[in-house]
Parts: structure tokens; C-alpha cells; sequence
């Protein structure tokens, strides 16, 4: 008898998760908005001009700092924010030291681009390299105070303790933000841009940002399920493949009828928003983990998911 009864519990629970997860793709499908690889009009990313109509800093995050989806669907969303939106200033997840010269480049046409950015590891990638030639090209047609503005809120001092640094990060990016009074567009990784404490675990730069900014800061995080990425390994570059645990929410959007897709959490009847479960995360190195766990809705707005992605182009 007891059997019988562990048996009937055991159907019954696999059936209701089995419903719920049919339920919340079904959501997924019906809300998501669908993206392609490469975007060949302006208005691609019109759905946007809703869900930022009261935005001052946008957080875009990135599930690894070496994924070629990521920094080209990125770059896409940054050149249409910067042409129908009037977001003037682009903050990367790299020092002021980096990115000041690169600045005058964009600014002024001062250095080779290729040069100034050898050091930038990760971040030395032909998707950001053909961004900043954008952005360049963009600025020559723009009078002194249209023009895009590069600035880096990282700083080496603090690497060695990651609560200090990213709230050093936050206190960066707020001031400078404050300062130009311009839209603010920041780089960075998922677990930085974060609004809650799911992913860290402790105050990360997302949520200082959401104290001092409120409604007004939007995070954008960034997913896939697998694929092949580039990680620092003894002072250089690797590259590795990944696949994620089916049973994370990187597993369900997998299941969703589109391969690249938007998804707000602010849609009416979100069965995420009390739901606790891992999406992708690599860091700059490899690690044996590589998820943690999120909360839709509460740690991000949005997310923007592709199925499977593949390294980024490092610069020759």
C-alpha cells in the first residue's frame, strides 16, 4: 500500500510539473519577441521604445564576456538606442584608462582603433571593433554635443574584492551619469547589471544603481543554452564548449518556438515572477559551474535569450 501511494504521489507531482512547465512556455511563446542574427532595418528593436519610455541608465548584461551573440545582438540594440533614442553615453565593464583614448577616437578620429584596444583581452573582438567604428562614423555626422561618449567604470584597485568593486562600479557610473545629465547605456556582465541579490548573492552594481536611479535604471540580462564560448586561461585566450542543465530556465526558453528571443517580465500574468531557477553564467575564466540562479522579474526586466551562441572574433 505504502508503495502504491508513493508511486500515485509520484505521478501526480510529474504530471503538475510537467503542466506547469507546458503553462510557462506557452507564456514564453506568446510574449516573446522573436530577434534574428542580423538585423537589417532601424525599427528591429521598435518594441523597445516601450519598455524604456521612462529609462535614464539601461543595464545590458551578457551571460559570458566572450560570446558573439551577445556583442553583436548588443551592438544592434546600442545603434538603434543612439539613432532613434537619444542615448549619448556607452559605459563598458573596462577602466577609464582603456577607454578614455578610445573616446578621443571615436571623438576625434585620434590613434588606430586596432592598437588601442590589443590590451582589452575579452573585450578585444572584432563585434566591439566594428561598435566603435560605428559610433565613430556615427559621431562625424553629429554636432559636439550629439556626439556618443565612451567611458570606462571598472577599476584594477579594486578586483581583488567584489563587494567594494562593484559598489565602486555604481558609484562610477552614477556620477558620471550625473555629470553629462545624458542617457546612459551600460556594458557589463549579468551578475553586475543584476537589480537583486539572487545572482551575487550580495549588493551588486544593478542594485545600487536601482536605489539611487528606481524605475529609471533597466536590466537587460543576456542567455543562452549552449554553444562555445572564449574564457582567459594563464593570460590568454580559450575557447570552450557548454551545454546547460535542462532543468534550469536556460532549459525551458530552449523549448520556446523562437531560437533568439526578447522577453519582458512586466507582461500581464508572468508565472516567473515567483519563481526561483538558474540561467547560464561563465565568467572570465573557466569554471566547473556555470549557472546561478535568478528570480525574472525582480534581478532583471527583461532578458534576451539565443538558443546556442558561439565564441566571439578575437582581433588579429
Amino acid at each position: 500500500m505504502k508503495i502504491k501511494t508513493i508511486v500515485a504521489f509520484t505521478l501526480i507531482f510529474s504530471s503538475l510539473s510537467a503542466y506547469s512547465q507546458d503553462k510557462n512556455l506557452q507564456w514564453i511563446n506568446e510574449n516573446a519577441v522573436s530577434l534574428a542574427e542580423n538585423h537589417s532595418s532601424d525599427t528591429t528593436f521598435s518594441f523597445l521604445d516601450s519598455e524604456l519610455k521612462e529609462n535614464t541608465i539601461l543595464g545590458l548584461g551578457e551571460a559570458s564576456h566572450g560570446t558573439h551573440e551577445f556583442y553583436t545582438q548588443k551592438a544592434d540594440i546600442i545603434q538603434y538606442l543612439i539613432t532613434n533614442s537619444n542615448y549619448n553615453l556607452i559605459g563598458l565593464e573596462l577602466t577609464q584608462a582603456y577607454l578614455k583614448p578610445i573616446n578621443d577616437y571615436i571623438q576625434n578620429g585620434n590613434g588606430d582603433l586596432k592598437g588601442l584596444m590589443k590590451d582589452l583581452m575579452l573585450y578585444n573582438t572584432q563585434e566591439i571593433f566594428e561598435l566603435f567604428q560605428w559610433i565613430k562614423e556615427y559621431n562625424q555626422k553629429q554636432t559636439a554635443s550629439k556626439k556618443v561618449v565612451l567611458f570606462g567604470f571598472d577599476s584594477e584597485d579594486f578586483w581583488h574584492d567584489p563587494l567594494t568593486r562593484d559598489k565602486n562600479m555604481a558609484e562610477t557610473i552614477i556620477k558620471t551619469q550625473k555629470v553629462d545629465k545624458l542617457k546612459t547605456i551600460i556594458w557589463s556582465h549579468n551578475v553586475h547589471i543584476a537589480k537583486d541579490k539572487t545572482m551575487a548573492e550580495v549588493e551588486a552594481m544593478g542594485g545600487y544603481l536601482k536605489q539611487e536611479f528606481g524605475s529609471k535604471y533597466y536590466a537587460l540580462g543576456f542567455d543562452t543554452y549552449k554553444g562555445s564560448v572564449n574564457v582567459i586561461a594563464e593570460g590568454k585566450i580559450a575557447k570552450h564548449s557548454f551545454d546547460s542543465d535542462p532543468n534550469t530556465f536556460s532549459g525551458l526558453f530552449s523549448k520556446a518556438k523562437a531560437g533568439n528571443f526578447f522577453l519582458s517580465f512586466h507582461k500581464k500574468s508572468n508565472p516567473f515572477l515567483q519563481n526561483k531557477n538558474k540561467i547560464t553564467n561563465i565568467y572570465s575564466v573557466w569554471t566547473e559551474s556555470r549557472a546561478l540562479p535568478i528570480q525574472p522579474g525582480l534581478d532583471f526586466d527583461a532578458i534576451v535569450f539565443v538558443r546556442e551562441t558561439t565564441a566571439s572574433f578575437i582581433l588579429e
